[in-house]
């Protein structure tokens, strides 16, 4: 049975190797050069289930419009992008009420956990290497901060399986060392032993190579152009730069491009583009920085360690589909790494940093779209915003099973959740 995927980014790529593993004729396309060079490329690097609470929490309607006027809100929206956000932000609005945020935040931490599990079987069973951390992340509340807050919002995630720690000064630095310069910035920190960290950029070069080796094709440098139908329940082939290409089933996974595609099928897939930021630093040696993840809640800043590198994250922005790279936000996070790590600045070359951007495909309610369509041979595995990289393989598996057998085999998974 031959099965195309829509894409190679992280997700598109971790779907193949799932497929390939199970035995079929899998085809991956992809218009960029290699895998993973888009959304995938340099973004946050984490594997965090401890991250599952969607953006949209109980109360958002009253800080939006605080957050939207303050230049150091962790969230942006570029004039252009408002015409495109209606239908979407109503979405986005009525699903912040206790109950179904809390529905979402448990699909998530319940896809993001079955995800990091399936992730750690691949990396024994193969010994792939992707500059990974696995040492849990930190998150650092500055004096007069949200930490009680953030710790209830923990205690609610503690009851589906997310484990945490809380932190005073003294334990902030027996784990990391590093911010002994500012330690008195901070009142606590909130720890979570079972996160992730790495290249998701290398994971998923890995993912398609070992894909490859079970005998998955990638067509690179080939756009999608159309998914062609043979009837109203039957997807017959996909028109490439390249040319026809058919197939038994077909995946979805284009991130925020997938609409685009699926809009013509009568599909409307109700994702928007967010854009991302990110700042990658070489340390040239230097191993004076963190060990693990840490997000400052103040700044809304992140460092995350990747071998000798330092990857910095900024701040989210509704901007549709530009992915114009803004060196004044990466200046802007790079400034504020180095208030967290002064003394990063002596080790680093400012002039010679990585400035990325990239576009998150997010879904109004949180969860991704995993499973199948009205169309008895197309799938989807798409939606999945901020949290790509933690939910790429428990999505990839879930689609596996899903074409395998129609339904998903782990119980620990409702399906429903994730299916449009």
């Amino acid at each position: 049975m031959k099965v195309v995927v829509l894409g190679a980014g992280v997700v598109g790529s971790a779907t193949a190797y799932m497929l390939a593993k199970d035995g079929y004729d899998v085809t991956v396309i992809d218009r960029c050069g290699r895998p993973g060079m888009e959304t995938s490329f340099a973004n946050g690097g984490l594997m965090t289930p401890s991250d599952a609470s969607p953006w949209n929490s109980p109360g958002t309607v009253k800080r939006l419009g605080k957050m939207l006027f303050d230049s150091r809100s962790p969230l942006k929206i570029n004039p252009v992008a408002v015409p495109s956000m209606v239908g979407w932000g109503f979405r986005f609005l009525a699903n912040s009420t206790y109950d179904r945020h809390k529905s979402n935040m448990i699909a998530i931490i319940r896809l993001a956990s079955l995800s990091l599990e399936t992730l750690r079987s691949i990396r024994e069973t193969t010994r792939i290497d992707y500059d990974q951390t696995t040492r849990g992340t930190m998150r650092v509340f500055p004096r007069g901060g949200r930490m009680s807050e953030f710790v209830q919002k923990c205690r609610d995630m503690q009851e589906w399986g997310v484990q945490f720690e809380t932190l005073d000064q003294g334990q902030i630095l027996e784990k990391e060392p590093c911010l002994s310069p500012v330690i008195d910035r901070y009142t606590g920190a909130v720890f979570f032993p079972n996160d992730e960290s790495g290249d998701a950029h290398k994971f998923t070069n890995e993912m398609a190579r070992l894909a490859a080796e079970l005998g998955a094709e990638f067509l690179m440098n080939t756009s999608v152009l159309r998914i062609a139908k043979a009837s109203s329940t039957q997807i017959s082939h996909v028109v490439t730069s390249q040319g026809d290409i058919r197939a038994d089933a077909f995946v979805l996974s284009l991130g925020s491009y997938s609409p685009l595609l699926a809009r013509p099928l009568g599909i409307k897939l109700p994702i928007l583009p967010v854009k991302g930021y990110s700042v990658t630093v070489a340390l040239n040696g230097w191993r004076g920085g963190p060990t693990r993840p840490i997000m400052d809640d103040g700044y809304h800043a992140m460092m995350v360690p990747m071998g000798d590198r330092l990857r910095m994250g900024g701040r989210a922005e509704f901007a549709r589909y530009n992915t114009r790279v803004d060196a004044k936000e990466g200046r802007r996070v790079l400034n504020d790494t180095l208030k967290i790590l002064p003394a990063l600045a002596s080790h680093i070359d400012a002039d010679a940093v990585l400035n990325w951007s990239g576009l998150r495909p997010m879904t109004p309610g949180g969860p991704p779209l995993v499973g199948p369509t009205h169309y008895t041979n197309l799938f989807l595995n798409t939606g999945h915003g901020p949290l790509g990289w933690t939910m790429a393989c428990g999505s990839a598996k879930l689609i596996a099973e899903f074409i395998t057998d129609g339904r998903v085999l782990n119980n620990r998974v409702d399906a429903a959740n994730y299916a449009l």
